[in-house]
């Protein structure tokens, strides 16, 4: 998910996202490798109208993504605090006790766009993505599967927005089935088109 779709960077563009948006407006290390004129402005640290060769600064993804695939290849891009093999190797330990949504809303998602700005650990990252998710996902469908009436705030307080979204469809999936269990399912009604046709049939008839 993203604002923008670079060449090369595989980012889908969804104009209409409100967790898209807010997840390419958060910030990533970056440091540039030529010299642009007239883009001073985008350091609060200087007044100068021009950004010098290896200035850094945390630029918001959807501008990163940018500049990191122009063709000059303006900067270089570094992982954010959450994503680095520190935090790497806690997930690799034990993912299911972290608290991913105070790591970032929209933990799994930015993570799959860093993936996309040609960093040396990318491949490890994505490893750990995936372990993650797949060690919380079989804890987060045990939960919402057995949340029939209880109280979920706290469990989901710990959820990145994706994760969430699983727990909510979870838990819809729940209170379907508990109501078709109990006879309370919305019971099957005879099409209009079906009605039409069996009257035009009757009144043939008689």
């Amino acid at each position: 998910m993203s604002l923008f779709c670079p060449p090369g960077g595989g980012m889908t563009e969804n104009y209409l996202s409100i967790d898209d948006i807010l997840m390419s407006s958060e910030k990533i290390p970056s440091s540039f490798q030529v010299s642009v004129k007239g883009l001073g402005f985008l350091d609060p640290s200087t007044h100068k109208k021009d950004i010098d060769v290896g200035t850094k600064m945390d630029l918001p993804l959807w501008l990163a993504g940018s500049l990191a695939h122009s063709r000059r290849k303006f900067i270089t891009t570094d992982f954010t605090k959450p994503y680095k093999s520190t935090y790497r190797e806690i997930l690799k330990a034990d993912a299911s006790v972290v608290d991913l949504h105070k790591l970032g809303p929209h933990f799994y998602s930015f993570g799959q766009q860093l993936l996309t700005l040609e960093h040396g650990e990318s491949i490890l990252l994505a490893k750990t993505l995936v372990l993650a998710f797949s060690d919380r996902f079989r804890r987060i469908m045990d939960w919402s599967s057995n949340a029939l009436g209880c109280d979920t705030s706290q469990r989901m307080d710990g959820l990145d927005e994706v994760e969430r979204t699983l727990y909510r469809i979870g838990q819809k999936s729940l209170q379907s089935f508990h109501q078709w269990e109990v006879g309370q399912s919305r019971k099957l009604e005879t099409s209009e088109f079906v009605s039409r046709h069996r009257k035009r049939k009757r009144d043939a008839v008689d």
